[in-house]
């Protein structure tokens, strides 16, 4: 599986036409990264917003503002497909500090959902151990590891 980036990929605004466009080349680059054309339809649903916006004449209103109308669902559509690509325990939205900042962001009681071995450190880990390892070291900084056949795989790292 292909994870996002963990941290920002937009921030400072909240227009769906700059939401759309990011969201949209995120979960492309994302989804072809893991071979999956499960977003076909609605990469090209962005596509066709996109081009129609680019199309229109600053300060044109499209007809019934059908346009503009279908912004913010598609907003919300991408926000979810990019959802599935968060890593364990982050979600893809607008972080909690910054509404207009969002990316890939750790559930702040993520360490309350871990059900995996947390050690202070990694040799630690039994070597007969299976599953999930969350490493917490001395100075907070966390970092999750996949343990299987006595071998350690790091899916992610905060510091």
């Amino acid at each position: 599986m292909t994870y996002g980036s963990i941290g920002s990929i937009s921030s400072g605004t909240l227009l769906p036409a700059d939401l759309i466009r990011v969201f949209a080349d995120e979960l492309k680059d994302l989804a072809k990264a893991s071979k999956s054309d499960a977003y076909k339809d609605l990469l090209a649903e962005a596509e066709a917003w996109v081009e129609a916006d680019d199309s229109m004449d600053p300060g044109e209103v499209p007809d019934g503002d059908e346009h503009d109308d279908c912004g913010p669902g598609l907003v919300d559509e991408l926000i979810d497909a990019l959802g599935e690509f968060a890593p364990p325990y982050f979600y893809f939205g607008a972080h909690p500090g910054d509404g207009a900042d969002y990316g890939f962001w750790l559930h702040d009681d993520f360490q309350q959902d871990f059900d995996g071995l947390t050690v202070d450190d990694i040799s630690e880990v039994p070597d007969d151990y299976e599953g999930e390892v969350l490493h917490v070291n001395d100075h907070g900084n966390c970092t999750l590891y996949s343990a299987r056949n006595g071998e350690l795989k790091e899916i992610w790292a905060v510091v």
